[in-house]
Formats: structure tokens, C-alpha cells, sequence
């Protein structure tokens, strides 16, 4: 099976299945359990295959029911004939040559995992994974309703992958609408950066909590933008299955770049910030050591904002969505047991 990238190996040994070892149990659809189902009945053939027989199975669609149409010259349609004699639908045909078997178990497989690696993904990514409720708590301004629906439309895409890549059409429109959040992503990211800058350009340091208070608003309603752009971006490239390296070095320079851009700029927007509220009116303080002049919350806040962005380190979120795309070009060990369960290995 060498030409075809991959490999079926028996384990020889007792494997303790476990966290500990690096394996990670799969969550896998009905549908993907039974390809995993059909490998485990072939095994056998598939490991010793030389030739492939041509022998399908016919399987009928959830809740559909009636005969395969007969042709005249002999034979049988994919097609379904209802008890009225119309056509009510299409049988699926699947091969159960052994390599076909295989290739249909591991692409099931390959699914389940990307669905693993993007929750992964979802739960670095803080502000996505927050509940709707507490996302309108602090989102604002002629934006709101626009990013609010993009977000609800990227969680619905994110929690019923599996399922969805199971249907063509419909994972079609999912990508055609994933395309959209990303470009409403960056509007809504321009939007928010220019707001924030307007913001403390034209402070009025007579209430600092009040400035501090809009400006860290306006930073978590920008993070939320940021985070709808990478994940839309990732969950394209996984619902397409476009896996050409240039491909994904292009999408993984463009985040990066872009993210990296975003966060430079709220830096120096919150730099300008912790500056106007150490010294308002531009005039050297009087106090030499800060250290002597204690430092009110606001200021606190500010530096556990500004010091992981100075730090010249991967942030986060950037490292979050460069791993989740390196995942799907690495090597990928499955371990599958006799009831069907898959785990897959850390690599």
C-alpha cells in the first residue's frame, strides 16, 4: 500500500490505551463507525489484497423505502421507486474492494481528527468559545449585529463538522459562507483598530477608569474579530480538504502576518494609553524611581495587556492556528481496537 501513502500494521503487542501513551479517543459519527465497522470485517482481505473484487453494497437514505429500478435489457439503477411507481430517490453504492475499504475507513478517520484538532483549536481561542450571552456583553456599535451572526454562523460550522462533511452540497455552502466571515472579519478588525485609536487619541484623562474601561471594550470586541478571522480561515482549509503545501504556506503566512499586524497596532494603541495616564499632560513626573508611585488597577490591567504583546514572542492565538494547520499535513497513527473504537497517537 506503499503508493498510496499509507499502511496497515497488527499489533503484535498488548498497547495500554491510555492519555498517558499519547492516544486520544476519537469521537466518530454513525456513519464513520461503520466504515471503521466494514475495514475490521475486511482486514483480513485488505492486508493480503492482490486483486480487488468488483462487489458493492447498496445502502438506502435514512427514512427512504421502495425497490432499485429495473432496466429493460437486465440489470439495476441506483435509483429508488417508491410505492407509487415515481422515482422517491438514489441508493449509494460502495465498494467492498479492500483497498476501497481502507481508503473510505481513513478518510472517516482523517475527518474525526480534524474535528479533534479544531476543538483543539476552539479552546485556546477564548473569546470564540465564550457563549453568545456573554459575547453580547460586551460587543457594541453598528458592527455588533453583523459579528454576532458571523460568530453563530463559525460555531455552528465548528461543532457539526463531521456531520456535514458527510453531505457535498451542503459542505459546499458551508466553505462558500466561510469565505464570507473571513472578509467580514477583517472589515469589522479595521473597524475596531481606527475605533480604538479614536478612542485614546482623543482621550480625556479627567476620567481614566472611563477611557481604560472603552478601550478594553473595544480590545475584546477586536479579539473577537480576530479570532472569527483565523478560525474561518482554518475551517475552510479543513471542510475543502486542500492539502497542497503552497496552499497551506500561503494561508498560514497570510494569518500570521495579518494577526501579527493586528496585535503590533493594539500595542501601540495601549501604549499611548499607559502613557497619557503615567504622565496626562506631558510633563516629566516629578517621581524618579516609579517604583515609588503605586500603580492603580487600571494601570495593572494595562500592563497584563501590553507585557505579552512586548514580549516578542508567538502569541497565543497565532500559535493556536499555525499548529492547527501543520496538523494536517503531519503523519497520522491510528490504533483501532476489535469493537470498533479508534484512538489516535500524538505525533
Amino acid at each position: 500500500m506503499d503508493e498510496q501513502n499509507w499502511g496497515i500494521v497488527p499489533c503484535s503487542n498488548a498497547i495500554d490505551i491510555s492519555h498517558e501513551r499519547g492516544l486520544t479517543k476519537l469521537e466518530l459519527t454513525s456513519g464513520q463507525k461503520m466504515q471503521v465497522a466494514a475495514l475490521l470485517h475486511q482486514l483480513p482481505s485488505v492486508v493480503a489484497a492482490k486483486e480487488m473484487p468488483q462487489f458493492y453494497t447498496v445502502e438506502f437514505p435514512d427514512g427512504l423505502t421502495g425497490k432499485l429500478m429495473e432496466l429493460k435489457r437486465g440489470g439495476l439503477t441506483t435509483s429508488v421507486i417508491g410505492e407509487n411507481g415515481k422515482i422517491a430517490g438514489t441508493a449509494s453504492l460502495h465498494s467492498l474492494a479492500p483497498q476501497a475499504v481502507a481508503i473510505g475507513c481513513f478518510s472517516a478517520m482523517s475527518i474525526a481528527s480534524s474535528q479533534y484538532f479544531l476543538k483543539q483549536i476552539n479552546d485556546d481561542l477564548k473569546m470564540i468559545r465564550l457563549s453568545l450571552d456573554k459575547i453580547l456583553e460586551f460587543l457594541y456599535g453598528e458592527m455588533k449585529a453583523e459579528l454576532m451572526a458571523e460568530v453563530s454562523f463559525v460555531k455552528y460550522a465548528y461543532q457539526n463538522f463531521s456531520s456535514i462533511m458527510e453531505h457535498t452540497e451542503q459542505r459546499a455552502a458551508i466553505i462558500e459562507s466561510l469565505h464570507n466571515s473571513r472578509k467580514v472579519a477583517i472589515k469589522d478588525i479595521e473597524f475596531y483598530i481606527a475605533d480604538l485609536d479614536a478612542t485614546i487619541k482623543g482621550k480625556d484623562c479627567k476620567d481614566n477608569n472611563a477611557l481604560g474601561g472603552k478601550a478594553f471594550q473595544i480590545s475584546e470586541t477586536l479579539m473577537l474579530a480576530m479570532q472569527l478571522y483565523g478560525i474561518s480561515s482554518l475551517l475552510e482549509v479543513h471542510y475543502a480538504q486542500n492539502y497542497d503545501s503552497g496552499y497551506l504556506k500561503y494561508v498560514e503566512n497570510d494569518i500570521t502576518a495579518y494577526i501579527d499586524k493586528c496585535e503590533k497596532r493594539m500595542l501601540g494603541s495601549f501604549s499611548e494609553l499607559k502613557g497619557a495616564i503615567n504622565n496626562p499632560k506631558g510633563i516629566l513626573p516629578k517621581v524618579k524611581d516609579k517604583s515609588e508611585r503605586k500603580k492603580s488597577d487600571l494601570e495593572k490591567r494595562i500592563d497584563g495587556f501590553v507585557e505579552p504583546l512586548q514580549s516578542g514572542e508567538e502569541s497565543e492565538m497565532r500559535r493556536s492556528l499555525r499548529t492547527g494547520l501543520n496538523a494536517l499535513t503531519n503523519a497520522a497513527e491510528y490504533y483501532m481496537t476489535n469493537d470498533g473504537t479508534v484512538y489516535l497517537k500524538s505525533m
